[in-house]
């Protein structure tokens, strides 16, 4: 009987395991897929400094704490790209896994729940924290994100226990990172797990091949897609020939007739959205 209750046991664990993530923009939990987002921001040299803090992940929280456990990469083309691979050989492959908390604090946006958030550079990128929060922070307060439903409401902050956190990270990081919650990001793309927003550096410095000439607003893009799902918003896909792109759909797996856009909404409150998908 003891050998019986404990295969029991060890069965539950492997099952309980197994339910720490779901798939979101394409990223799958044993290879393959991925999903991801975009932004239009602008740095600013009045920026706070940034300040060294320990990682968030060093002992991550049930995924299940949290309102959403989900992988995606922001990615609307294969990002394997010619004109990228040049400029990938510069990028670091793995970090060290610490990070740079950007300081100070914003204001709150939108309306209802306030929702605080951190923003984080991993350590030894070329990558400035507090240039990367003002991104993310006119991404996040842009009249055409998810404040326009009227119910979300977003805040920076530099210390305590933040609602979520959006981390700029190496390939390998982000890997290490969404793999802790059984999603394979395979080193090119996004994911967001339990209150991690994890944003891969090659698609934040080069984009994908649509929003190659525009990198600003691939970034808008990852955000909005990766706090999408942070605030419980699935996947959906192209509506029709020539509409907009909803900002939740995989547009790494192809346009599929629709025009790139990086906004859940229009700058006159009108939400882009097309059919549910799994």
């Amino acid at each position: 009987m003891g050998g019986v209750a404990l295969g029991v046991l060890v069965l539950a664990v492997v099952v309980f395991q197994g339910m720490g993530a779901s798939d979101s923009e394409g990223t799958s939990r044993a290879g393959g897929g991925s999903r991801a987002v975009d932004a239009e921001a602008r740095p600013s040299a009045s920026a706070p400094p940034a300040e060294a803090t320990p990682s968030p992940w060093d002992t991550p929280a049930p995924a299940d704490a949290f309102p959403t456990a989900s992988a995606s990469s922001s990615d609307d083309e294969d990002p394997g790209n010619a004109k990228g691979k040049e400029k990938e050989a510069d990028i670091p492959g793995t970090g060290p896994g610490t990070f740079t908390t950007a300081s100070g604090a914003g204001k709150p946006v939108g309306a209802g729940k306030i929702l605080t958030y951190q923003v984080m550079v991993e350590d030894g990128l070329d990558v400035s924290a507090a240039e990367a929060a003002e991104e993310v922070d006119a991404i996040l307060a842009d009249k055409r994100g998810w404040t326009a439903d009227g119910t979300s409401g977003f805040r920076r902050v530099s210390s305590g226990t933040p609602d979520f956190v959006v981390q700029i990270a190496t390939p390998g990081t982000v890997d290490d990172i969404c793999g802790k919650y059984g999603l394979d990001t395979g080193g090119e793309v996004n994911c967001n797990v339990g209150r991690h927003v994890m944003v891969n550096l090659k698609r934040w410095l080069l984009a994908t091949p649509v929003y190659a000439d525009d990198v600003p607003s691939y970034r808008a893009l990852i955000i909005n897609h990766e706090v999408g799902h942070f605030l419980g918003h699935g996947h959906e896909t192209c509506p029709g020939e020539g509409s907009p792109a909803p900002v939740m759909m995989q547009q790494i797996k192809g346009m599929h007739g629709c025009e790139p856009n990086v906004w859940p909404y229009t700058a006159d409150g009108k939400a882009i959205t097309g059919p549910k998908t799994a």
